[in-house]
C-alpha cells in the first residue's frame, strides 16, 4: 500500500528535475554567451556581460538544489521514514525560491514573477505531499 502524499510527491518531483534541467542548460547557454559577448566587446558593456554570469551562477546554484530535491521527492515518496525529511527539504525549496526572487529583484529592480510563483505553488505542493505522508506514518 503507498502512501497517501507518494503519487503527489513523484509527480512534483518528476516536475521539479524536468524544470531544474531546463533552467541549468538555459543558464548554461547564458553564461558561454555572456563570456563570449563580454570578451570580444573588451569594454565597459563587456564587462557588464561578464558581471551578469555572476547571477547566472546562482540560478545554476538553485537549479542543481531544484533538481536534487525532485530527486529525492521520486526516489524517497513511498517510504514513510523520510516523510520528515522530505517535508523539511520543501520548506528549503520555498526559503531557496525567496531567496533567488530576492537576489535578482536587487539585481535587475524588475523580474517576472511568474516563475517564482510557479516554483512556490509546486514546493507547497511537495510539503503538501510529504505533510500527508507524515501523517500517514503516525497511525
Amino acid at each position: 500500500m503507498e502512501a497517501k502524499g507518494s503519487t503527489l510527491l513523484k509527480v512534483v518531483g518528476y516536475i521539479f528535475v524536468i524544470l531544474g534541467i531546463l533552467a541549468l542548460c538555459i543558464q548554461i547557454g547564458g553564461l558561454i554567451s555572456d563570456d563570449i559577448i563580454g570578451t570580444v566587446q573588451s569594454n565597459v558593456i563587456g564587462q557588464m556581460f561578464i558581471i551578469d554570469s555572476g547571477s547566472l551562477a546562482v540560478g545554476m546554484l538553485v537549479s542543481v538544489v531544484e533538481m536534487a530535491a525532485g530527486y529525492m521527492a521520486v526516489k524517497m515518496s513511498s517510504n514513510l521514514l523520510y516523510a520528515k525529511t522530505l517535508m523539511y527539504y520543501g520548506i528549503g525549496l520555498v526559503i531557496i525560491f525567496v531567496i533567488e526572487a530576492l537576489f535578482y529583484l536587487g539585481a535587475n529592480q524588475n523580474i517576472s514573477w511568474w516563475p517564482y510563483v510557479i516554483v512556490l505553488v509546486l514546493s507547497v505542493l511537495y510539503i503538501v505531499g510529504a505533510y500527508m505522508n507524515v501523517k500517514n506514518a503516525k497511525r
